[in-house]
């Protein structure tokens, strides 16, 4: 599990191998469920300097890699995949998120990064070196397949739609309950086309998948800023101490 490795935000970018881009697991009806209901209260699908010359062969891949996904337009095809998709374009010394169909945003709102740069997505996390942004993007487009994983400590068991517009639940020490949200990213590049295709896939770890010690190690272990912004407060380092002695000492 990726937060066994500790909190980065380096991009720690890793060739994707034989793995599947997208994927459609046992889960698949209830995310589409959840992406109907994301489109009637928040804004999902949204671009800004887009053209069909780069939606086109971008569809045809996205349908070519599934056996579920029928050909039509960037936010119908976007509708059918589990995963939450976005496309980033350079040109010139530009780069700039140009289309994207999220429904899961994490604690972010897409509706206020599209036409962005890499390095203005990225300001608000603690520790980015916002200097490399424009080089990241132009590796996206360039190379890969690419896979990286982020991760967030949560506190409902079920919920999967983080866009702020819903108020979410902290930790309550009296009422513990605590789940890992796990976001795969892939990036595909699209040399020819000054493009990359971004793929988010939300999963929710229950108590019983995470490794507490390690878990606990990367959260105790984080900076004072980036522990704010993920949410990680004292009362949940106690809790989660505790429920390792616990167990330490049950052995």
């Amino acid at each position: 599990m990726p937060y066994q490795k500790g909190y980065s935000v380096l991009p720690n970018l890793t060739k994707l191998g034989d793995e599947p881009i997208f994927q459609r697991d046992t889960q698949y009806d209830r995310y589409i469920e959840e992406k109907h209901k994301a489109v009637q209260h928040q804004p999902c699908f949204l671009e800004h300097e887009m053209s069909a010359d780069i939606y086109e062969p971008i569809v045809e891949f996205i349908v070519s890699r599934t056996d579920w996904v029928s050909a039509s337009t960037f936010e119908s095809v976007a509708m059918q995949l589990q995963e939450d998709v976005a496309i980033l374009r350079i040109r010139d010394s530009r780069d700039w998120l140009a289309a994207c169909h999220i429904c899961f945003p994490s604690d972010w709102r897409p509706e206020e990064k599209i036409g962005r740069p890499l390095r203005e997505i990225h300001a608000p996390i603690p520790g980015m070196n916002l200097e490399t942004s424009h080089k990241l993007a132009t590796t996206m487009v360039h190379h890969g397949p690419f896979v990286r994983w982020v991760w967030s400590p949560v506190y409902e068991p079920t919920r999967i739609n983080y866009h702020p517009r819903t108020s979410k639940s902290h930790f309550d020490p009296a009422n513990p309950c605590l789940h890992l949200k796990l976001e795969r990213q892939v990036t595909h590049g699209f040399p020819d086309l000054g493009a990359a295709l971004f793929i988010m896939r939300q999963q929710i770890l229950p108590p019983e998948q995470i490794d507490f010690p390690a878990l606990y190690k990367a959260l105790s272990e984080m900076t004072p800023e980036e522990k704010i912004y993920k949410g990680v407060t004292n009362e949940l380092l106690d809790w989660m101490r505790k429920q390792e002695e616990t167990a330490t000492g049950a052995d």
